[in-house]
C-alpha cells in the first residue's frame, strides 16, 4: 500500500472517520481531473449512503481534492464540485494489475482549439492509499 500524496493525509482521515462505510481509496497522481481547480483525484470504493453523506459534510469539501466515490461495485459519482460527473469504472477500463495498482482509461476533452470538441482517452495509473483490514487479516 502506497502512502496518501503530500497535504491529504489529515484530509483523508477526516474523510474516514465520518465514513465508516468505505472499503478502499485509491489515488490518481496527477489527476488532470475535469474539474480545474482539482489538484489530487480520489477514488473511494463504498456505497451510495456514503456518497449522499459526503455530499451533505461541506466541511470536508475541497477545491482541491475531486472525489469519485464508486458504488454498486461499477457505478461513479463525484462527491462535490461545481459539476456532477458519473460514469462506470467498467467504460474507465479500470484493470487492477497488482494489490495496489491499476489503470483506467479517462475520456477528456481534447486540450487544444483545433480539436473543438473532440474527446480523448487518457491512461492514468491509480495507487492504493488505504483499505479496510479484512476480517481474516484482524482474526490473525
Amino acid at each position: 500500500m502506497h502512502t496518501a500524496p503530500a497535504g491529504l493525509s489529515a484530509f483523508l482521515s477526516r474523510v474516514l472517520v465520518s465514513c465508516l462505510e468505505i472499503r478502499a481509496v485509491w489515488s490518481s497522481a496527477d489527476a488532470g481531473s475535469r474539474l480545474a481547480a482539482a489538484s489530487h483525484q480520489l477514488i473511494v470504493f463504498a456505497d451510495r449512503p456514503t456518497l449522499l453523506n459526503l455530499r451533505r459534510s461541506g466541511e470536508l469539501h475541497r477545491a482541491d481534492v475531486e472525489v469519485l466515490v464508486v458504488f454498486d461495485g461499477d457505478q461513479f459519482e463525484n462527491a462535490w464540485g461545481p459539476q456532477r460527473l458519473s460514469g462506470s469504472l467498467s467504460r474507465w477500463a479500470w484493470r487492477q494489475v497488482g494489490d495496489d495498482v491499476a489503470y483506467f482509461d479517462e475520456s477528456k476533452w481534447a486540450p487544444s482549439e483545433g480539436d473543438m470538441g473532440a474527446v480523448v482517452r487518457v491512461r492514468r495509473q491509480a495507487v492504493l492509499i488505504w483499505a479496510a483490514a479484512s476480517m481474516d487479516a484482524l482474526q490473525q
